[in-house]
């Protein structure tokens, strides 16, 4: 019997659905616009499919309920806080987290696709493809100075305005910068890659189990190139992500590896060893030619840093979740009611202003913190069952032979304990699709509780949570440092513990006036430089400051090689916005002065000689008052003690 009409149109929706996905795998590391275009058709044709296609949803329903009803939840606390809102619609749909649940429609429907047996070859395959291009464009964007979307974008012409590429530094004659393929962010990019090498990296011990040599090479290859522009890309969260789920999928299935390696033979250990110490070398020395790596690095163990700011993030987030824990802010809010809170640091301490304006606040950079604070906490614990049900499926999944392992979209539940990963749309979108293909194609073996999921998911909820507790038990006034630049690293450590804390604590001041901290000559004749204060006075609309500026050097009596001079140049530095850090900044000089140091307390004061506006709206026409600062007459054939300096609460010294 000849089909009927409709039947043939839901036949051909079905199959357009399905081609859409595939094109969707090869948009996503190439054009935000195109994947959620694409993503958009494949939802939509998916509508008038045939039935069995609905029948075949059912089973997928318990994990996409998780995250509709996390969705959902932030929805009813934004219809609670209504009158809240000053237009709830325009603020809803462009900034609320709920907008995003369509994002979540594509995971059933990439299930019900991938469930198809005829199916996973082609899907086997573009996945390769959506790998590759993220891989290449990864690689083309290191060396490429423009952002290479916007790049493309406007015909291969830098656009006016435009921001360039975060330099790494030389490698082999060329500058290098901060891979970010053809995304917008670096941390975008950090993401999508992240799908991709915990995968490969199963791929590759599959390999050296079934011993092929040949895809063994091939893959490690790969696997290499990705890891190289992964580690320059600089996501710290993005790398505990990977390593943490890489380490789960091993652990689940180690009896599979187990016992299934080649033999240990003299011949193989000494090809590893020359192995790990060619790719210990291959590290080090790039290691050695990034900068950014090299920071990066030294910022893991500190708490303030240009980057890492994630102390006053969280410092500002709790308070909300203690004031709304059961329905929450209501979505698109956190930005406006975190502000709230950061007005009561700023007005105990204001030179937290300047610090708190450049954190960002759009949302909590925690996945769970954020809809737990937006929705309550039943949307933060409902995103929690959902990976359960992810790490049950992934210790669940198996290393067949025409499937790429698609582990790594457990990535974001660690990484998502430091970045809002499900916020973003460039990856959340390819997160939910790429979490349906691998639901789809995974029968489900049981339905019984998961321990190990469980475990891993209760360690890493509780390290975090510890890690923080510990964290933000530093009262503000210690967390912030003024930042200093000195000629070496080092140096800048042993001036920053000179630099005194804020006068509320006593004890941490008095603790540093105590300590003898010495430097070599060399190094205590180098000239440094100190944040200093704001030209204006908060709040906004900011008021020109009047007091002069001012700070204390104290040289203890009982230092054996003390400096007798400071040499002190103030100089003008912009402010600037969160969006900008990585610029550099106009600097000039306004004046140089020369003290003489005597045992105990010395007081430099300077009065403002520039005409600056009476009044304006932070941070426009506001500037630094920073010094650079160099110590002379002491003993060059000694070390040097290194004095305390003491700014007071707002560089207004008081003995």
């Amino acid at each position: 019997m000849k089909p009927s009409f409709f039947s043939r149109i839901s036949e051909t929706s079905g199959k357009i659905s399905f081609y859409s996905l595939l094109l969707f795998l090869v948009a996503f590391p190439l054009s935000v616009s195109a994947s959620q275009i694409l993503a958009g058709l494949s939802i939509f044709c998916f509508i008038f499919s045939p039935k069995e296609n609905f029948q075949k949803i059912k089973s997928y329903l318990l994990p996409w309920g998780f995250i509709l009803g996390a969705y959902s939840l932030v929805f009813i606390s934004s219809l609670y806080h209504w009158e809240e809102y000053s237009n709830f619609w325009k603020t809803f749909t462009r900034q609320s987290e709920a907008g995003d649940f369509w994002l979540s429609i594509l995971f059933p429907i990439a299930a019900v696709h991938s469930s198809e047996e005829k199916n996973r070859k082609l899907i086997y395959k573009y996945l390769w493809i959506s790998f590759l291009l993220i891989l290449i464009s990864g690689i083309a964007s290191v060396f490429s100075e423009y952002r290479l979307g916007k790049y493309i974008s406007n015909g291969f012409t830098p656009a006016p305005g435009d921001r360039r590429q975060h330099p790494a530094g030389p490698l082999f004659g060329f500058e290098t910068y901060l891979p970010i393929g053809l995304m917008n962010t670096h941390l975008t990019y950090g993401g999508l890659i992240s799908f991709y090498i915990p995968g490969l990296t199963l791929l590759v011990l599959q390999k050296i189990r079934e011993k092929d040599l040949k895809r063994t090479v091939g893959f490690g290859a790969l696997l290499l190139l990705a890891l190289w522009v992964f580690l320059l890309n600089q996501s710290k969260s993005a790398w505990l992500g990977v390593l943490a789920v890489t380490v789960y999928f091993i652990l689940s299935k180690w009896k599979d590896f187990s016992g299934k390696f080649p033999k240990i033979t003299i011949g193989r250990v000494s090809i590893l060893i020359v192995l790990l110490i060619a790719l210990g070398g291959t590290v080090r020395f790039f290691y050695q030619k990034n900068w950014l790596l090299q920071r990066t690095l030294a910022q893991l163990t500190e708490i303030q840093t240009p980057e890492n700011q994630r102390y006053w993030i969280y410092k500002l987030s709790l308070p909300l979740l203690a004031e709304n824990p059961v329905l929450g802010t209501g979505g698109g809010r956190f930005k406006e009611t975190s502000s709230e809170v950061s007005k009561t640091f700023i007005e105990k301490n204001e030179q937290l202003w300047y610090e708190l304006y450049i954190t960002p606040n759009k949302h909590a950079h925690n996945d769970i913190l954020e809809f737990a604070i937006v929705g309550g906490w039943l949307s933060g614990i409902l995103w929690i069952g959902f990976f359960y049900l992810l790490f049950r499926k992934i210790a669940d999944s198996s290393l067949k032979e025409g499937n790429f392992p698609l582990v790594g979209i457990g990535f974001i539940w660690v990484a998502g304990f430091f970045q809002c990963y499900l916020l973003d749309d460039e990856v959340a979108l390819p997160f939910f699709a790429l979490a349906g293909l691998l639901w789809g194609r995974e029968k489900e073996t049981s339905s019984k509780f998961s321990i190990a999921s469980t475990i891993f998911l209760t360690i890493t909820l509780l390290l975090n949570t510890s890690f923080w507790i510990w964290r933000l038990s530093i009262p503000a006034e210690l967390a912030y440092g003024r930042q200093v630049f000195a000629s070496s690293s080092p140096l800048a450590k042993k001036i920053e513990r000179r630099i005194l804390p804020f006068r509320n604590q006593t004890e941490e001041r008095e603790k540093r006036i105590s300590e003898i901290i010495s430097v070599s000559a060399s190094e205590g004749n180098s000239e440094f430089s100190l944040e200093g204060c704001l030209t204006h006075r908060y709040p906004n609309p900011a008021k020109l400051r009047e007091e002069d500026y001012s700070f204390g050097i104290y040289i203890s009596p009982n230092w054996i090689n003390p400096p007798s001079k400071i040499n002190v140049t103030v100089f003008s530095e912009e402010s600037f916005d969160e969006d900008k850090l990585y610029w550099s900044h106009r600097k000039y000089d306004l004046g140089t002065k020369e003290l003489d140091l005597k045992p105990g307390w010395n007081s430099f004061v300077w009065k403002e000689t520039m005409g600056l506006s009476k009044i304006t709206i932070f941070p426009d026409i506001v500037f630094f008052r920073s010094f650079k600062i160099r110590f002379e007459g002491f003993n060059p054939e000694k070390q040097m003690d290194l004095p305390v300096l003491d700014l007071g609460d707002l560089c207004d010294f008081k003995l």
